[in-house]
């Protein structure tokens, strides 16, 4: 039997849930546009972009720092593990659409074939990445509709580091790996020679 405490928690989670009324421009603007920093062209030459942790996984990792309650930590652990749940099979989609191998005279030795597979990699990996955004967006109301304003300023500042990390390895991977070799080609200069 559960205790009176743990029902009135679900109970209060359950109806979190349900209630998404909350505009995603109420809670800080267009995520999509946010977080579409990554060029498209990127995409099809270093893979997908690395994924940023959820708000919820966020808010739970810094719990103490934040000051959550109990009843915050259980609610947050519930979304947390229902976004989870619905990012798993799109972040192992993810992982599949990796580029494999590299073309041995660089981006200007492009076969038809290998021109042709990463337009398809980059048709395949832009709608999974919206999805993931749209998850992760419903999963922001959530937590953000848990929180004082003050553990709402905290976390989204907490978003925010954890997005620029993602976008600084995606940008590294794109100059080391075989988009950014392209992108060195488009600014006018030569590869490094060996």
């Amino acid at each position: 039997m559960r205790p009176p405490l743990n029902n009135a928690l679900t109970i209060a989670v359950m109806a979190l849930m349900g209630f998404a009324a909350v505009s995603e421009a109420q809670m800080g603007g267009s995520r999509s546009a946010q977080r579409n920093n990554n060029n498209a062209e990127d995409i099809g030459f270093a893979g997908p972009p690395p994924i940023a942790p959820g708000v919820a996984a966020l808010a739970i990792e810094h719990a103490a720092e934040l000051g959550l309650t109990d009843s915050q930590n259980i609610a947050l652990a519930t979304i947390r593990t229902l976004q989870d749940s619905a990012n798993a099979p799109r972040l192992r989609t993810l992982d599949s659409l990796r580029p494999t191998r590299r073309p041995a005279g660089g981006v200007n030795d492009l076969s038809n074939e290998q021109r042709q597979e990463i337009e398809e990699r980059r048709a395949a990996i832009t709608p999974v990445l919206e999805a993931l955004r749209e998850t992760n967006a419903e999963a922001r109301v959530k937590v953000m509709a848990l929180l004082t304003p003050d553990q709402q300023k905290r976390t989204a500042q907490l978003e925010e580091d954890a997005r620029k990390k993602a976008d600084e390895e995606f940008k590294r991977r794109a100059r080391t790996g075989f988009g950014g070799e392209m992108a060195r080609r488009r600014g006018g200069g030569r590869p490094p020679e060996d």
